[in-house]
């Protein structure tokens, strides 16, 4: 298909193909001459990856082209994972003192994380802002959000380990990007649920997840 296809089944305009192109974020098409190529299914499946990452992960283009560009190469699960897990990584310096407390924290969980983990700040900022505002997350509180945690990442390395290598970083980048957002709006539903069931006096069940 020429661009102009394209860019009608990926529903962007010709402009921002062309932009991806310059930016490498798009691989190039096969050259007809020298101002005309064409394109095939595999750049409108990285076209339709692209809007997704950018309208719901909201990621800014050098981290996609962090990300895609470990997509183009075969990895095995932790390494997909690992091309991932560092995107968006708080910005400025969290005290020493923050850190310390996050890497207690996930301890007394029993987790094993690393000590240079860039989550380890993100979770300091998150309970040091909770903090600040008289709300310090109690350890029931953190356990409540710590066994929803397990039992999703639990799956989500299921899922990705049972792919084929050259898929790997595809569904890790899903599973930390998108399905993360999917996971907030669930979240938030299902507070609307427990307050809308409350309301006439019935508080609603806690699922149960049988292979979680």
């Amino acid at each position: 298909m020429r661009i102009s296809q394209l860019s009608e089944r990926a529903g962007l305009p010709v402009g921002t193909v062309k932009f991806y192109l310059r930016t490498g974020l798009l691989p190039a098409g096969r050259a007809l001459n020298a101002t005309q190529a064409e394109y095939e299914q595999r750049h409108l499946e990285r076209l339709r990856l692209i809007r997704a990452l950018i309208e719901v992960g909201r990621l800014s283009v050098a981290e996609l082209q962090q990300v895609l560009g470990a997509i183009d190469g075969p990895t095995d699960t932790k390494d997909g994972f690992s091309a991932v897990q560092g995107l968006s990584p708080v910005k400025g310096v969290v005290p020493e003192e923050s850190l310390a407390h996050a890497r207690e924290v996930v301890g007394d969980f029993g987790w094993t994380i690393a000590d240079d983990s860039p989550q380890l700040a993100s979770l300091a900022r998150s309970i040091d802002a909770l903090t600040s505002i008289g709300l310090p997350p109690t350890v029931a509180r953190l356990k409540v959000y710590a066994e929803a945690a397990s039992h999703v990442a639990r799956s989500d390395v299921d899922w990705v380990s049972a792919a084929p290598e050259t898929e790997r970083v595809t569904l890790a980048l899903a599973n930390t990007v998108l399905w993360e957002a999917l996971l907030d709006s669930l979240r938030r539903l299902a507070v609307e649920n427990q307050l809308a069931r409350r309301a006439i006096g019935v508080p609603g069940p806690r699922l149960s997840i049988p292979s979680a």
